[in-house]
């Protein structure tokens, strides 16, 4: 009975229960389909296609890719080929995110990346936009075009790379280096002077007085027997007397039967006449004399030569002169010298006999353009100025050519056929000379050359090209500069070991010190944790710990430091944070100071990968 009013009183809530257990079961299954699809549309959505990706399982393929030369990359860790660098390991997620976002980078520095254009905040150069990553590339990365048309030179070899984006932005221009007809030219300054030779200098050969000038300024042009003074000698007089009586005695004994005595007269008219000779005077004047009978008090001198006057002495009312006296000086400009100066590299190619040409600075009159020759090359140097005087002569028929006027002139010297490349594509060190020769695909070699003479074309290449090589005339200074920052990094050799935790530590007299953490940095902010001990290995606690990373400059990047103070974990540990720039081994120096005093100095390295 009491079962049954138990059951009784029970029955309705097991009814309810019954009731509600299938509707909690339908719900569990809708739940579980539910599910089950959600995870089917992740998986769909996470692991790709067939053929499309990697297979759910499959791991992800490591790349490492060079922080100075981005397009070189790897599937294994190693060294760059063109800087030695070593490589660096890519993140996955590096670029996550950013297929459609802008992204601006350092071409010097990749790691350094931001959303909107700038500067490098390490060696301040312009951002570059980095370009949308192209089917199978690697997200995250720079991207360079370096499909080869042909084979690379290989790694080994003296090459650098400069990829052909960066080639337009730096202006890289190149010319092959061809054979070709060349003359040298040397061009100067000249200074026109007198014919020296053709200089006259007119003198009296008697003592007397002159009376009448017929040239009677300085730069009056002469002709030759043109009259250019009267002179009073009593030497002239007397000797005239002395011809005129020998006249009259020839004339009276010319009948003479003594043969001596004819001849004695003959004989002292042709003395005396002689004697008037050897004083200037002419056989027209003496003709004139013997024509007249009569002595003349003054006789006149004669122009010996054609010229102008550049200097004068001869004045008239009775100035008395002497042999001494110089009374004119008369050049012949109808030929003059120019004067030059060369320098001592320029004596090889300068040789009597060759021919100039003579320009005016100022004008392209008809002067310009007329030719003369070398006539004399100074057998000496001028020791301050290192340049050895040159005279030419040059026709001045005209006159156009005047003393102490300033001209340029040059000389032409042909050269032969010679390989020839443009004076801007070599540079010279002082020591060497070298040229960036283009190898193809993106490649520079810097190959040293010998050079010949320098001609107004460019330099001859004696030794070190081939005709038809390509050689860099624009901006190869900034391969100059690539090119030493490949060598500084190949000079460098293999990195320092770093010390880590369980390597000798590195010391001082005074201090030992263990670098805990990081054993391989990674470029950005990392965790440093260090063990300061004294020399007897006990902890030294409550010091100020300061860490500085240095690298030096190198090629035209310039030097990069970054410090960190650390703070005291307890036990002779001190922890903070440093910021690592770049991939590198960086010299470390690790300051320990304690009460205002330092107790010293250790200097590491720390390798950044």
């Amino acid at each position: 009975m009491n079962d049954e009013i138990n059951n009784s009183n029970t029955s309705p809530d097991a009814s309810a229960r019954a009731r509600s257990r299938p509707r909690r079961i339908v719900a569990i299954v809708a739940i579980t389909a539910i599910a089950a699809a959600g995870l089917g549309l992740a998986y769909r959505g996470f692991w790709p296609k067939s053929g499309q990706g990697t297979q759910p399982g499959a791991t992800a393929k490591e790349v490492y890719y060079c922080p100075m030369h981005p397009q070189q990359r790897l599937d294994k860790p190693g060294n760059c080929p063109i800087c030695s660098m070593k490589l660096v390991k890519m993140e996955g997620a590096q670029n996550a995110g950013n297929e459609t976002k802008e992204v601006y980078y350092c071409p010097m520095h990749p790691q350094q990346q931001s959303d909107k254009p700038g500067n490098c905040p390490i060696c301040s150069m312009k951002l570059v936009k980095m370009e949308k990553p192209k089917s199978g590339s690697m997200a995250g990365m720079p991207m360079t075009d370096t499909t080869a048309t042909g084979p690379a030179p290989s790694s080994a070899e003296n090459t650098i790379f400069i990829a052909p984006e960066r080639q337009q932005l730096i202006g890289v221009r190149t010319v092959p280096a061809q054979p070709q007809p060349l003359n040298k030219e040397i061009r100067t300054v000249g200074k026109i002077a007198f014919d020296e030779t053709k200089i006259a200098h007119i003198h009296t050969k008697v003592s007397g007085f002159i009376e009448d000038v017929f040239v009677d300024y300085v730069g009056r042009t002469v002709r030759k027997g043109e009259p250019l003074f009267t002179i009073y000698s009593p030497d002239l007089v007397a000797t005239q007397e002395e011809y005129l009586l020998a006249l009259k005695s020839r004339k009276a004994l010319k009948d003479s039967t003594f043969d001596w005595i004819v001849n004695g007269s003959d004989n002292l008219l042709k003395a005396t006449r002689r004697r008037l000779q050897l004083w200037d005077i002419t056989s027209d004047e003496i003709d004139k004399l013997e024509q007249a009978g009569e002595v003349k008090r003054a006789l006149t001198i004669y122009s010996p030569v054609n010229g102008i006057v550049t200097e004068r002495a001869a004045y008239h009312h009775g100035r008395y002169v002497t042999p001494e006296t110089d009374l004119y000086a008369i050049v012949d400009l109808s030929t003059v010298w120019i004067l030059g100066e060369i320098y001592e590299y320029e004596l090889p190619y300068v040789q009597l006999g060759q021919t100039a040409e003579v320009e005016f600075p100022y004008t392209a009159g008809a002067a310009s353009g007329r030719q003369g020759k070398v006539v004399f090359i100074s057998p000496t140097l001028n020791p301050k100025t290192r340049t050895v005087e040159i005279r030419l002569e040059f026709p001045n028929p005209n006159l156009a050519l005047r003393p102490d006027m300033f001209v340029n002139f040059r000389l032409s010297i042909p050269l032969g056929r010679r390989l020839v490349v443009p004076q801007d594509a070599v540079l010279r060190t002082g020591t060497e000379d070298y040229v960036f020769v283009d190898r193809g695909n993106g490649y520079f070699e810097p190959r040293l050359v010998t050079l010949g003479p320098q001609a107004s074309d460019g330099f001859v290449i004696e030794k070190g090209l081939a005709p038809g090589d390509r050689v860099v005339t624009a901006a190869n200074f900034i391969l100059d500069s690539e090119s030493r920052l490949k060598g500084a990094f190949a000079n460098m050799g293999s990195p320092k070991p770093v010390p880590v935790a369980g390597a000798p530590a590195a010391t001082t007299k005074n201090l030992k010190v263990d670098i805990l953490e990081p054993k391989t940095a990674k470029t950005g902010s990392n965790n440093i944790r260090l063990s300061v001990q004294d020399a007897t290995g006990k902890p030294i606690e409550g010091a100020e710990v300061q860490v500085t990373l240095f690298m030096p400059q190198m090629g035209n990047m310039a030097p990069m430091t970054s410090k960190a103070a650390l703070q005291d974990a307890g036990g002779g540990v001190y922890a903070g944070r440093i910021n690592v720039p770049m991939a590198w081994t960086w010299e470390t120096t690790i300051r320990v100071e304690k009460g205002g005093q330092a107790l010293g100095s250790v200097k590491t390295t720390l390798t950044a990968r």
